[in-house]
């Protein structure tokens, strides 16, 4: 959790007593022979039942040395950086990240809420967190499907998996998730 200090060099108090509660999208992929929840861009897994903690992959070039690369060390999220998990405030700000053509994976997609915790920096969208796991994912119906047509079998298979997460799982038109 973020800590402010109290007075001039008092204890720290957390900034927060709860964690933000945010929108994202997943897609759903295979890991180790089995289908879980995969970051959209970067592929990071979700494990089922483990908190995802962020850390950052930039990379800064050696300043005496312009051709070597160096890891850029420090905690995720970073003020200055772009590291971190993401989350935005309303289901409308997360919907492009579903309902536009799959990219750059054909993976199913899962939208949902989650939880945001531990250092969090605000962003005009959203937020960036230290750590995080899902609350509540749906998967989209396959009756509103845009981009073909997928078996219910896989729908199912897909639920199933999302179960592991012990979270609420639903399958829901995107049209049905209120724009809040």
């Amino acid at each position: 959790m973020s800590l402010a200090l109290a007075d001039a060099g008092t204890a720290p108090i957390p900034d927060f007593i709860e964690p933000f509660e945010a929108w994202r999208v997943w897609r759903v992929g295979m890991w180790q022979g089995r289908l879980v929840l995969k970051s959209l861009f970067s592929g990071t897994v979700w494990e089922p039942t483990v908190p995802l903690t962020a850390f950052c992959t930039g990379v800064q070039r050696v300043p005496w040395r312009p051709w070597r690369l160096q890891s850029t060390g420090h905690e995720a999220p970073e003020l200055d950086c772009q590291c971190g998990i993401y989350g935005v405030r309303t289901v409308a700000a997360a919907r492009p990240y579903i309902d536009c053509t799959p990219f750059p994976y054909r993976d199913d997609r899962v939208i949902g809420r989650v939880a945001l915790w531990g250092d969090v920096v605000e962003g005009k969208l959203g937020w960036r967190a230290s750590h995080a796991y899902p609350v509540e994912l749906f998967l989209r119906d396959p009756a509103t499907e845009r981009f073909g047509f997928r078996r219910r079998a896989h729908v199912e298979q897909v639920l199933q998996a999302l179960d592991e997460y012990r979270v609420p799982v639903d399958v829901a038109a995107p049209a049905a998730l209120a724009a809040s």
